[in-house]
């Protein structure tokens, strides 16, 4: 059976373990991040972001392909010897590509979603720097097939649409910021567009990435909490996409391109459905008193003109793709985390695609992903 043309539109590096402390600026060195293989007597890969912050097991950032009890084993003597090295060495990583049938790979983060929590402007700013240099230089040993996203810190919006800038012309091919802002900073504040002008100028999609906004802060903050939040619907990137749709960002921003990523996509056919019956029934008396740009289009249209998501295993997603929108799609592998289907990627598609329409199939698989991020495909 020929292998169907893929390109991942999220999967991760898993960053070099010494990258903090090797390459930020010497004042931050004492408070680095860095991981460490026990916090108060529990095994695991513990992610410290900042002091006077509890760590976090990250362990699940480095299981592809490993089974529940492979990971229990890694708990007890977590080392990179135990994570692929596709990871964070880019000539293993085409090998891992190729092995799995993919042409182009998105790279997110790993360690640096948690970064997103961090209060202290220039220290989050500079954790953020090296690690863009870090993936530019990672992603120019094959540009053609390896498109990295930068992080942007927004405390200063000014200052992140300088750093959007700097980041595009270093080769990185979109960026990942906030999925949801501080409460005293939310995203309908004109500050912000100074940055989303920039966003918009350079052709830098913006990611909404599960894990990389204040709202999880809270849900995770213990085991109780994050067993709850697994339930959840509602999540932080609903909340956001409702604002820039609402209050009129992508009105103002025609051309900037925003990803919902690692969050599936069934929940959006109702939530378009909504966001267009509240809009028709009571967007004008609401939007009219509330923000002074005026909408001209239902949110879904803004939607589909605008807003993507990727997906990794979602069936009901792709059985309703009509009602979201095919070219709104994104696949992805989520390589090389737990979530993985790798290196049985083409096997999933085939079954979860079944009945699809080969015009459909391209366009989810490849053909947004390469329009979006500027992949050449044959």
């Amino acid at each position: 059976m020929p292998q169907t043309l893929l390109i991942d539109a999220d999967s991760h590096v898993s960053e070099p373990l010494n990258l903090w402390r090797e390459r930020l600026p010497v004042k931050y060195r004492d408070i680095a991040p860095h991981m460490e293989t026990e916090y108060e007597g529990r095994p695991g890969a513990w992610w410290f972001i900042e002091p006077d912050r509890q760590p976090h097991n990250v362990i699940l950032g480095f299981g592809a392909n490993k089974s529940l009890e492979e990971l229990h084993k890694l708990l007890n003597s977590f080392s990179y010897a135990g994570a692929h090295r596709g990871g964070w060495d880019p000539a293993q990583r085409l090998k891992d590509m190729d092995q799995d049938g993919v042409a182009g790979d998105v790279l997110y983060t790993t360690l640096g979603f948690r970064m997103f929590w961090i209060k202290d402007a220039g220290f989050q700013r500079a954790c953020f720097q090296v690690y863009n240099d870090w993936l530019a230089e990672f992603c120019a040993a094959a540009p053609k097939r390896l498109k990295g996203l930068a992080l942007i810190s927004l405390y200063d919006p000014k200052q992140a649409a300088a750093d959007i800038a700097e980041c595009a012309k270093k080769g990185l091919a979109g960026a990942i910021v906030w999925a949801s802002p501080p409460e005293e900073l939310p995203f309908y504040l004109e500050s912000y567009d100074p940055f989303w002008a920039a966003a918009q100028e350079h052709s830098m999609p913006l990611s909404l990435h599960e894990f990389a906004g204040f709202r999880w802060v809270d849900w995770d903050s213990n085991a109780k909490k994050r067993t709850i939040a697994a339930g959840i619907n509602s999540h932080e990137v609903e909340s956001t996409f409702a604002t820039l749709i609402m209050s009129g960002v992508l009105e103002r921003f025609p051309r900037l391109k925003v990803v919902s990523a690692e969050l599936n996509c069934g929940w959006l056919p109702y939530f378009l459905r909504r966001l267009d019956e509240r809009f028709e029934t009571r967007g004008a008396r609401v939007h009219g008193s509330a923000f002074p740009t005026a909408l001209t289009m239902k949110p879904s249209e803004y939607f589909r003109r605008q807003l993507y998501a990727t997906f990794i295993d979602d069936r009901f997603g792709i059985d309703h793709r009509d009602d979201i929108g095919v070219e709104n799609l994104l696949w992805s592998s989520d390589f090389p985390h737990s979530a993985t289907f790798w290196p049985h990627s083409q096997e999933k598609i085939a079954e979860d695609f079944r009945g699809v329409g080969e015009a459909d199939r391209s366009k989810i698989l490849a053909q947004n992903t390469a329009s979006l991020y500027g992949f050449e495909v044959n």
